[in-house]
Order: structure tokens, then sequence, then C-alpha cells
């Protein structure tokens, strides 16, 4: 009986905080704070513990998945611009190597000053 009280528990308190994971830390904090808030009215030491417990790690998961979703998306646009800066580059290279193929002269600076324009 009390294992199956516990898990029934267990399973309010993560929908009590799954209400508030996904949006934002306002509304999750909340969401948090009512957890424990529901946890609080449980009458058994043990599964009012337990409860509690679950909305702490549930709080402290969304923080973490925040975090590492930010993470990802600030690495994926460091990846872009440095790949961006690496195209510019070898293009400016490539068109500097390919003026080395125009005679000397007026044509030449011309295709260098155009080369040079690429930062």
């Amino acid at each position: 009986m009390g294992r199956v009280k516990g898990s029934a528990v267990l399973l309010v308190v993560c929908g009590l905080v799954a209400g508030g994971c996904g949006s934002s830390s306002s509304s999750s904090s909340s969401a948090v704070s009512k957890c424990k808030d529901a946890a609080k009215n449980i009458s058994d030491s043990n599964a009012r513990s337990v409860a509690e417990q679950a909305c702490t790690s549930a709080g402290n998961a969304e923080k973490s998945i925040s975090s590492a979703v930010s993470s990802a998306g600030q690495s994926a646009t460091n990846a872009v611009s440095t790949a961006a800066q690496s195209t510019k580059s070898a293009a400016k290279q490539a068109c500097l190597a390919g003026a080395q193929n125009v005679p000397a002269g007026s044509a030449r600076d011309q295709v260098v000053a155009g080369c040079n324009k690429i930062k």
C-alpha cells in the first residue's frame, strides 16, 4: 500500500512540475513552488520527503536543460561565424593567387584591389 501511495504521489509531483517545463523560467519556478506546496500536504512523512526532493530535482533538471540548449545555440552560432570567416579568407587567397596570373600593370592592380575588398 505504501509503495503504491508513494508511486501515486511521485506521478502527481511529476505532473505538477511538468506543467511548468518548457516555458519561461518564472512559470517553471512557479510550477516547482506549487509542486512543493502540494508535497507539504502529504501526510506520510516519507512520501512527503520523496515528493519534495522530486520537486527540487525536477526544477534543477529544467534549469540544466535550459542552460544546455542555450550553450548549444551559442556554439552553433560561433561555428557558422567561423565557417563564414574561413570561406571569405579562402576566397580572398584564391582571388589573390588568380591575380598573379594577370600580367603586371594596371589590370593586375585592379584585380588585387578587388581581392583586398574581401574581408
